[in-house]
Parts: structure tokens; C-alpha cells; sequence
């Protein structure tokens, strides 16, 4: 039951209360009981004394919840691009465990190149797009977030090679920023987890994406051979992928 829901119940029992209190006095009043009658309408009274009292407060209690969800819905949500922070993405991947899922990690390739020829306006708009984009490559139930930065993932329980070729369609397209045309251009590392740990195969698909940008962008799919296995979690590499991301820009189309 949500906050605000809780908060109205709260409100209904004296409601509630007061009429049954009524029910019984008019009841009892043709039965030639008056002190029993006198007693129930004395409860009665007290009863609407307190809820007079009481209302007040608890108005502004469902108020207050009602604001502090307002709060926590905008906490959850990337101001960029309208999806999901990387605590929801932690969450739903932790909700997620014995299941069988697919993950998509997606990273933009030469984003400050664009945030240097479109500053951080276009850059934003540049990630706004994208997150659009991978939206219309998911479903009802996928998830769609963005970690940080320029990266994003996608997890659905769809078959990897059905996704691959879903955001394949999304990203073709080039987009135009400032009257300049520039293509799509990200690397995706996909891997699939048969019933095991989510957040490994997070860690999966982020070698299999760096594998992607090795390669100079598009789809990788997780390899175990090429890839190797990620760190336990909590353990921090020496050398981070990040820290040996290649550096150039590519100019070819998704």
C-alpha cells in the first residue's frame, strides 16, 4: 500500500468509528434502554470532538506523504533523460535473481567530442535521444537506465539475439544536433544469464561492451574466452576498463 493510501485509511477508521457509534444509538433508542443509548452517544460525541481535532493533522500528514513521494519519484528519475537512476537499475537486478535475463550495457562512443562541438546542451540532448531511442527497443517489463555519464542498460528477459537486432533498428538513424548529422554512435555489450546472477552478468556485459569499443562500436555479445570474467564484487581492478578505453572518435554509422 503506497504512502498516501496508508495515510487516507488512517483518516476512515474514526469515520467509520463515529457512524457505527450513530448505528447503535438509533438502535438502542426504541428498546427502553436510555442509559445504554446515553453512553453510546456519549462516545459518539467524544469521538467527533477527537475527529475535529484529529482531522487536521492528518490532512496535513497525507499532504506531507504525498509530497515526500512526489520527492522520491523525481529522486529515482535521470533529469537528462527521464529514465530510471542506477539505484532503480540495482534494485530491479537484485529483485531479478534466479531468473533468466538479458543485459544490455551501452556506452556512447566520442561523447566528448560532442559535448566539445555541441557543448553540454547538445550533449544532453545527444543522451535524451538515445535514451529514447533504447525505450522503443524494450517492452513492458524491460528496464531501461541510465548508470551515469554516457551509460546506460537495458534489461529484459527477451532472448539476447531478438535484442540485438531490436536496438540494431532503434540506432541506425542518425541524429542531428545544431544542423550537424551525426551518427548513433555506441558500443553495446549483451549477455545472458539462464536462471543465475543478474549483477554478474552486469559485470558480463560490461567486458563484452569495452570489447565492442575495442572493435570500434556496435554489438558485442559476452564471451568468456575474450572477455574473462569480472571481479568479485567489491573488488576494485588495479587497471579499469574505463582507464584503458581507447580514444578516438568513430565516424562511421551504428
Amino acid at each position: 500500500m503506497r504512502l498516501t493510501a496508508w495515510a487516507t485509511a488512517l483518516r476512515r477508521i474514526p469515520v467509520a468509528t463515529t457512524m457505527a457509534a450513530q448505528a447503535a444509538l438509533l438502535a438502542l433508542l426504541p428498546t427502553g434502554r436510555p442509559w445504554v443509548a446515553g453512553i453510546i452517544a456519549t462516545v459518539g460525541i467524544a469521538q467527533s470532538v477527537l475527529l475535529a481535532l484529529s482531522h487536521r493533522r492528518v490532512v496535513h500528514a497525507a499532504d506531507r506523504i504525498a509530497a515526500l513521494e512526489r520527492d522520491l519519484s523525481v529522486a529515482y528519475r535521470d533529469p537528462v533523460t527521464g529514465l530510471a537512476v542506477r539505484r532503480v537499475a540495482e534494485h530491479h537486478l537484485t529483485d531479478a535473481a534466479g531468473t533468466d535475463l538479458t543485459v544490455a550495457l551501452i556506452d556512447v562512443d566520442g561523447m566528448h567530442a560532442i559535448n566539445t562541438t555541441h557543448t553540454h546542451d547538445g550533449g544532453d540532448r545527444f543522451l535524451a535521444d538515445l535514451a529514447a531511442r533504447l525505450e522503443q527497443a524494450s517492452h513492458v517489463g524491460d528496464l531501461v537506465a541510465r548508470l551515469g555519464g554516457d551509460e546506460f542498460v537495458l534489461v529484459t528477459p527477451r532472448d539476447p539475439q531478438i535484442l540485438a537486432r531490436s536496438l540494431t533498428g532503434v540506432l541506425a538513424p542518425s541524429i542531428t544536433i545544431d544542423g550537424i548529422t551525426r551518427p548513433m554512435a555506441v558500443s553495446i555489450g549483451i549477455c545472458r544469464t539462464p536462471g543465475g546472477n543478474p549483477h554478474r552478468a552486469l559485470g558480463q556485459a560490461d567486458r563484452a561492451m569495452y570489447a565492442a569499443k575495442r572493435r570500434g562500436g556496435g554489438i558485442a555479445h559476452y564471451d568468456p574466452v575474450r572477455d574473462g570474467e569480472p571481479p568479485a564484487p567489491g573488488v576494485r581492478p588495479a587497471v579499469r576498463h574505463r582507464d584503458r578505453r581507447p580514444h578516438r572518435h568513430r565516424t562511421g554509422t551504428f
